[in-house]
């Protein structure tokens, strides 16, 4: 199966030295399965954070019944899906990188970018944006798109996988690093026929996939719209919905595209809608859900929330 990475925001998938020369396959694996086990927690299928297949067992059931379907006998083990197809200890990944090609790269200059959209009194973004980002440099490579071939070693793997791409057919992932600034949002494309792939969504609520209209004509980082949001928001509740320095937001912003921003949040619909209207300029007063009765997120909306930071 052959699948396009068409990028909303250019990719990074930089090294320790931070230069960003090639697409590291493990980045894009990692980030594929992270996306996968979203899926599943929408269609209601169970995930685990760490698994280990006794390899000695399933042989075992396997002389049993030689016909059963492998992935049959490994959820009779208490394997998820997410491992029985991308892996765990014990187990190989039943889906891999053949081969990237097609790839096509894009300079950003840092003069081309506007860091004083919004608001930055201090000019913070702009400090932080040359440290991180450019790491002092006057441009950087990102990765504008590519294709990847895969090779997918079991049917049950491959229909799986189907249903992982209809999924997110109107839906941004996210791949590599430098997430904050806005980078890494990924459309996937195939030309596989999916209209009879049939998916059922059981959660509706865990995260949400949403943008806004933004008249800018420069360009402008993700990294600018949350900070600008960060300084607008309440500040007990800063550090919740936004994380510490290092530590994973609940809410993600791409660089604004064709005067749009993408929004990903592990957050709260009335929150996010709150932070929109904050950048249509239209300010609302800062909103202390507890006290105005927006619904807070369950405890297995929380957990799940936790299990995503963690991986």
């Amino acid at each position: 199966m052959q699948v396009q990475f068409e990028t909303v925001t250019p990719i990074w998938t930089g090294d320790a030295w931070g230069e960003n020369s090639e697409i590291k396959p493990s980045s894009v694996m990692g980030s594929l399965r992270f996306w996968f086990e979203v899926y599943c927690h929408f269609a209601g299928i169970e995930v685990k954070e760490k698994e280990e297949l006794n390899y000695k067992k399933f042989i075992e059931k396997r002389k049993e019944n030689p016909t059963k379907d492998e992935f049959e006998i490994l959820q009779e083990l208490g394997i998820t899906l997410p491992s029985q197809i991308f892996g765990c200890t014990g187990w190989k990944s039943r889906i891999k990188i053949k081969k990237i090609e097609n790839i096509k790269t894009f300079e950003l200059k840092k003069n081309s970018i506007d860091y004083n959209f919004l608001f930055d009194k201090d000019n913070n973004t702009k400090w932080w944006s040359n440290k991180l980002l450019f790491d002092k440099k006057d441009k950087i490579t990102l990765f504008k798109s590519f294709d990847i071939s895969f090779n997918i070693t079991s049917n049950s793997a491959l229909n799986e996988f189907k249903k992982f791409l209809k999924f997110y057919q109107d839906k941004p992932i996210l791949i590599g690093s430098k997430k904050a600034f806005g980078l890494g949002f990924v459309k996937l494309k195939t030309d596989i026929d999916l209209e009879d792939i049939k998916i059922n969504i059981k959660n509706k609520d865990y995260i949400i996939w949403d943008k806004v209209k933004i008249s800018n004509n420069k360009k402008v980082l993700g990294y600018n719209i949350k900070y600008f949001l960060r300084q607008k928001e309440n500040k007990k509740f800063r550090v919740k919905n936004f994380g510490k320095m290092a530590q994973a937001s609940n809410y993600y912003f791409s660089c604004i595209v064709d005067n749009e921003c993408y929004i990903i949040s592990f957050g709260n619909r009335n929150i996010l809608n709150k932070y929109k209207s904050f950048l249509k300029e239209e300010p609302t007063n800062n909103i202390n859900p507890k006290k105005n009765n927006i619904k807070q997120p369950s405890k297995n909306t929380n957990d799940l929330i936790q299990h995503f930071k963690n991986r």
